[in-house]
């Protein structure tokens, strides 16, 4: 029963690979490659299909997987995860999606606009008693998020659940996969594919940036619920150099530590020579200091702990 789950998911995968799009929904914009929106829809379907679970996604942005995906599953809904905080200076998006679920003619797409985080804690008051077979995480891609996006929705899972993970060029996207391969050791990587760097990168209208259009876009990994051992153990290449992640240590608790990236561009600036915006950099710096929420702001140079205000000592108190 599992081997043939897992070849049939394989087999979707390279007609994916081969074909792209199931069908395209119309009006539609985003951040995705064909065969992976190509993959998105087949493997919900065939989930829906055999009554393996409903589709979920962190990170919907325009509906562009969302909406492609609800567009083959007849009545069977298709969540998304969302509070447009990130790629929404308009505060369009939520709106955006609506009109194209309307222009589509979809009445199965249910927007959870909320913090994925307190979403996933919270994730069956939204889906019931449904259980996930197809979840697509694309939402914050910083290390923590990624490995919390897929802890908390592993009581929602249904046995024969899928999970996609976009944008997996990133290194530390990779990491976090790794690490909920090696903690959770009955999931398996099926499947991943990497493309030579963030298409943001590769020129716009280049035929690099086209191939990831019709294709993968920014890396992806397919990760499948393996109980019985039946896949043998692979896990995304990463590197095994740990300072970078080590060092996210001395930026908390850095008494200007929120101000690390803003440190990084004005650093970056001063390397190729942008002296004006460098200077400029250093004045926002400035100006971020000395509005900061205290909550932020460090009382020592470094090692600051926040934990003022934290209890001497508590119990449980169930355990009384």
């Amino acid at each position: 029963m599992a081997i043939e789950h897992f070849s049939k998911i394989k087999a979707l995968i390279r007609e994916a690979d081969e074909i792209g799009l199931l069908c395209k929904a119309r009006n539609l914009t985003g951040f995705s490659g064909e065969k992976l929106v190509g993959t998105l829809q087949r493997i919900a379907k065939y989930q829906a299909d055999r009554s393996a679970g409903c589709y979920l996604e962190v990170g919907v942005f325009k509906g562009l997987s969302l909406l492609s995906v609800a567009s083959v599953l007849c009545e069977e809904r298709a969540y998304g995860i969302d509070n447009f905080s990130q790629f929404d200076p308009c505060g369009n998006n939520e709106r955006i999606i609506a009109e194209s679920a309307r222009g589509n003619g979809l009445h199965n797409v249910r927007l959870i606009n909320s913090d994925y985080e307190d979403a996933l804690e919270n994730l069956g008051v939204h889906i019931g008693d449904s259980k996930v077979g197809l979840y697509f995480v694309d939402g914050p891609h910083d290390y923590r998020s990624q490995l919390v996006c897929l802890q908390l929705a592993k009581p929602y899972l249904s046995d024969l659940a899928v999970i996609v993970v976009d944008d997996c060029n990133y290194r530390h996207v990779r990491l976090a996969n790794r690490d909920f391969l090696i903690a959770n050791q009955e999931y398996k990587l099926l499947f991943e594919a990497y493309t030579k760097c963030h298409p943001a990168n590769m020129g716009k209208g280049s035929e690099w940036e086209m191939d990831a259009r019709k294709g993968w876009w920014n890396g992806v990994n397919v990760i499948v619920h393996d109980p019985q051992g039946e896949l043998h153990r692979m896990v995304p290449e990463t590197m095994r150099e740990r300072t970078l992640y080590e060092n996210e240590h001395l930026v908390h608790s850095a008494r200007y530590g929120f101000l690390a990236l803003d440190a990084v561009a004005c650093f970056q600036s001063v390397l190729s020579f942008k002296l004006w915006r460098a200077l400029k950099g250093l004045v926002r710096m400035g100006i971020k200091a000395r509005h900061v929420d205290k909550h932020l702001l460090g009382c020592y140079e470094s090692m600051n702990t926040f934990s003022e205000g934290l209890p001497m000592g508590q119990f449980n108190e169930k355990l009384l």
